[in-house]
């Protein structure tokens, strides 16, 4: 059947299916019929349906004590232990009303270590094809941007934080016809009743799974047009009436209607054998409104041709097959096959029960580390109000009958008002006596630290208190490395096992629904939005979603990724990889560029000149605008004419190599000419 031809109901839309098409052939005509129904008497269907609820809530009311002890658990996680006393009048006006509610302190350090690293997730390729490994690569990072954007973060979250308290958080996957896309849900756990004889916490091994749903009369009639009638009917039995002139009056009241999974056995025509059949329905006490199989898997399938070219199976091309019908004929070398598109191998209810304590008994946990501290809270409580109230406790003044006050005048003295004197008679030390009020002691504080102490390490959270617990830092060391190790198999029981899940859900979603492209927004390697193309094309057979790196896994290759550096016992590449930066060969090249040549990595990484082109452009800009963009230099004033020295002064009158007087450029009292002669009056002249 072609896809246009007959629209299947996306789980999560209950619309009913459109009327498919009538299809008129040689010796037939009749209408299709719907691969997604079920012939199962409606009757029959509610009655089981409802007996098995009723069985479930019996077991968990009974048994379990289930509900009581949600209640409790709740009370204690948002401490409300002192409104419930109050509210019981358990409390007398005096006493004090302590609270240090450490299972919320405790609590709240756990989900951020589960949550601060989610793990990677990484599909494996079918084959050894080159096509095959390119599509898991594209899906590896769109479904592992999709598990990790902060919709789903919030819903692992959300679940994780239920699971002490309900012993349980529940995931569900739907298909939103709105937006075209799978969506996961955090589901309250008090609107899911589970089957109480299934062994494990997989839905997959339940037989059915009920949740609740808060709906409107008015949401009612537009998701199940079909039923309208009978709805009205049922609503009636319970005393709403719907008026057909006036149907608005009524329409806004919310109702509960039951969204009911399970599995039924349906026995072959023709074989003594039974068919597994998963089914859905929804109803409102004795009114179904619609039945159908899981619509989460392909049934019918398509068919696909192909032909073997030198012994490997290739699929025939668009044209190919166009060719094919316009002659009408089947070329004898062209083979058909079933083609499902389905990622599981057979349909699955859509929900995740996040949990780490079963027994295999039945599938919630059977406690958690929040039950397991109620009454630890209890005693830190009663320690600190012990302590409080001790401390709050006044002295007593007592006076003699000596002193000459009377029971009245005592009754009537407030000895707590400091501007109060007594005037006594007598001397005062003998007629007054004061009593010390009695103050905690050191026992006191120490055992309600040992308390504190108790429950972090019943819930294994003294790794995550940034609080020394010993003077010796072995100890301490040992301490958080066993916390951690509690830690790691914890997250790994409920993170982890939750985000493969949605991978795997995902995957499924993509190869029944993505007939057009889908886009996926991813942050690429420089930071920039990088858009990846999915199809269900692309969803190979033999594709698994594994997990890479838990979030575990990623903190010890770090602290080993630093140790190794330290020593210098890694090269960059490995060491950016086990650090979980992006792109690590990229960063290793700027590294060394930075180290060798730190010129190179300035022009290329700072500046962005990738070629030597741009270098050398770049340069020539430079040398011509006086410097890297640096605005022209102003001319330069003209130089001054250059001055002559001063002329020698001219020789003054007198004898012929006398001394010529000092100036202020020559200083030395020189004559102008070497003298010819002695001097006169020398004795060579006589």
């Amino acid at each position: 059947m072609a896809e246009s031809d007959f629209h299947v109901p996306m789980q999560g839309s209950f619309h009913d299916a459109h009327t498919p098409p009538l299809v008129a052939e040689e010796g037939l005509e009749s209408e299709l019929l719907d691969p997604l129904s079920l012939d199962i008497p409606d009757d029959e269907l509610i009655d089981i349906i409802d007996t098995r609820i009723q069985e479930t809530r019996n077991f968990y009311k009974n048994t379990m004590d289930l509900y009581n002890r949600r209640l409790t658990n709740e009370v204690y996680y948002f401490g409300k232990q002192i409104i419930e006393k109050e509210k019981a009048h358990l409390l007398k006006d005096y006493e004090s009303r302590y609270k240090d509610n450490a299972i919320f302190e405790i609590e709240a350090t756990l989900k951020p270590l589960a949550m601060s690293r989610l793990p990677d997730l990484l599909v494996t390729p079918g084959n050894d094809s080159q096509d095959a490994k390119l599509m898991s690569q594209e899906l590896s990072k769109a479904i592992d941007t999709q598990v990790k954007n902060r919709e789903n973060r919030l819903v692992l979250g959300l679940a994780f934080k239920h699971r002490p308290v309900y012993f349980a958080g529940v995931i569900k996957a739907v298909w939103d016809p709105e937006i075209d896309d799978y969506r996961f849900l955090c589901i309250h756990p008090d609107m899911i009743d589970v089957d109480c004889y299934a062994p494990t916490n997989n839905a997959d091994d339940m037989e059915i799974v009920s949740q609740i749903i808060p709906i409107t009369i008015k949401e009612v009639f537009m998701r199940f047009p079909k039923a309208k009638d009978k709805f009205i009917a049922e609503l009636q039995t319970k005393g709403i009436n719907i008026n057909p002139d006036k149907p608005w009056e009524n329409e806004a009241t919310k109702i509960k209607i039951r969204e009911t999974w399970f599995t039924w056995y349906k026995k072959a025509k023709e074989k003594d054998e039974y068919e597994r059949v998963e089914g859905v329905m929804w109803k409102y006490e004795k009114c179904l409104l619609k039945k159908m199989k899981n619509p989460n898997f392909d049934y019918e399938g398509e068919d696909r041709y192909f032909t073997y070219v030198e012994g490997k199976k290739q699929e025939l091309t668009v044209d190919q097959e166009m060719q094919i019908i316009a002659l009408g004929v089947m070329p004898p070398d062209v083979q058909t096959e079933k083609v499902y598109h389905n990622y599981f191998r057979r349909p699955r209810k859509p929900f995740y029960f996040m949990g780490y304590d079963q027994w295999g008994k039945q599938p919630l946990d059977e406690t958690s580390e929040l039950e397991q501290n109620i009454h630890l809270e209890r005693a830190l409580d009663k320690r600190g109000k012990q302590i409080e109230e001790t401390l709050d406790n006044r002295g007593h003044h007592v006076w003699s009958k000596e002193s000459g006050l009377k029971s009245g005048d005592v009754q009537g003295m407030d000895m707590n008002d400091p501007d109060v004197d007594v005037i006594v008679d007598g001397d005062v030390n003998k007629v007054h006596k004061y009593i010390e009020p009695a103050r905690p002691t050191p026992d006191e504080f120490s055992d309600m630290e040992s308390i504190r102490n108790r429950m972090y390490g019943i819930a294994g959270a003294n790794a995550v208190r940034g609080q020394i617990q010993t003077q010796v830092a072995t100890t301490n060391q040992i301490a958080r490395e066993a916390d951690f190790t509690r830690a790691d198999d914890l997250v790994e029981d409920t993170i982890n096992g939750a985000a493969e899940w949605m991978g795997d859900w995902a995957l499924q979603f993509i190869k029944l629904r993505y007939t057009k492209d889908h886009f996926r927004e991813i942050l690429g390697v420089a930071g920039d939005i990088v858009y990846v193309k999915l199809n269900r094309n692309m969803v190979r057979d033999g594709m698994i979603i594994k997990i890479k790196a838990s979030g575990t896994d990623k903190l010890k290759a770090q602290n080993n990724a630093i140790d190794m550096a330290k020593l210098k016992m890694i090269d960059p590449v490995q060491f950016f990889r086990d650090m979980g930066l992006p792109d690590p060969e990229g960063r290793a090249k700027q590294l060394m560029m930075w180290m060798s040549d730190p010129n190179t990595y300035m022009m290329q990484y700072v500046l962005g000149l990738e070629t030597s082109e741009d270098m050398a452009n770049k340069l020539i800009q430079d040398s011509a605008t006086g410097g890297a963009g640096a605005p022209p230099a102003p001319p330069a004033p003209p130089a001054p004419a250059p001055m002559a020295p001063p002329a020698p002064p001219a020789p003054s009158p007198g004898l012929m190599g006398a001394p010529v007087a000092p100036t202020p450029t020559n200083t030395a009292a020189v004559p102008a000419m070497p003298p010819a002669g002695a001097p006169v009056g020398s004795p060579r002249g006589l």
